[in-house]
C-alpha cells in the first residue's frame, strides 16, 4: 500500500477461470455500444471501432489474471478543483505505475497479453486522430473494457468491489482502475 497525501492506494490481483469470464463478464456488442457513446469513440488505437472481432482475443488465450489499484481518496484534504487536479497529474502516473507491473508480468510469462486500464496513452495525441497507423504497435495494449470486458462486474465478483462515479468535480470516495494479463497455458 502507498500513500500520498491526498489518497492511498493498493494493489490486488486474482486469477480467475477464463471459460466463466468469458460466458458471464464479456459481452462484446454492449461494451462497444456504450463505447460508441464516449466522445473519444474513434479517436485511439486501443479503442473500438477495431477491424477485428475482439472475440479472437478472448479466445486466443486460457486463463487471466485480473489486476485492481485501489485509489482511496483523504475527503478531508481534497479541494475544490479537486477531480481536474487529480485526472491531470495523478491518474496519468498511477496509469502508468499500473502499466508498468502489467508489463512486467506480461515479460515473465511469455505469450500473455497486458491488458491496461482504460485507453492507450503513450502518445500525447494517438495517430488514430490523423488517420495513420499507431506509433507504437507493439507497446499498445487494449483495456478490458474495450474488448468487451465488464469491469464493473469482475470488481463486484472477484474483489467485493463496487464501481463509484465522479459527480461533476468531486471525486468518489475511492476510484478503482482494473487492468488484466491474458495468460496462455504452459505448453
Amino acid at each position: 500500500m502507498e500513500e500520498t497525501p491526498l489518497y492511498r492506494y493498493e494493489t490486488k490481483t486474482r486469477i480467475v477461470p477464463l471459460e466463466a469470464f468469458r460466458r458471464d463478464l464479456v459481452d462484446v456488442p454492449r461494451f462497444s455500444g456504450y463505447c460508441r457513446d464516449c466522445p473519444h469513440h474513434g479517436r485511439f488505437w486501443s479503442c473500438p471501432p477495431f477491424a477485428f472481432d475482439p472475440m479472437t482475443v478472448w479466445k486466443g488465450y486460457d486463463g487471466l489474471l485480473l489486476y485492481l489499484c485501489k485509489v482511496t481518496f483523504h475527503r478531508d484534504r481534497l479541494f475544490p478543483g479537486e477531480r481536474r487536479a487529480f485526472e491531470e497529474t495523478e491518474l496519468p502516473h498511477i496509469k502508468a505505475a499500473m502499466a508498468r507491473e502489467l508489463l512486467a508480468l506480461e515479460g515473465e510469462r511469455p505469450g500473455s497479453l497486458a491488458l491496461f486500464a482504460g485507453r492507450c496513452d503513450l502518445c500525447p495525441v494517438c495517430a488514430r486522430v490523423a488517420g495513420e497507423p499507431c506509433r507504437m504497435p507493439g507497446r499498445m495494449r487494449y483495456s478490458l473494457e474495450a474488448l468487451g470486458g465488464d469491469c464493473g462486474g469482475a470488481l463486484e465478483r472477484y474483489f467485493g468491489e463496487t464501481l463509484q462515479w465522479a459527480k461533476g468535480n468531486k471525486l468518489p470516495e475511492q476510484l478503482l482502475l482494473l487492468g488484466g494479463l491474458l495468460m496462455k497455458e504452459d505448453r
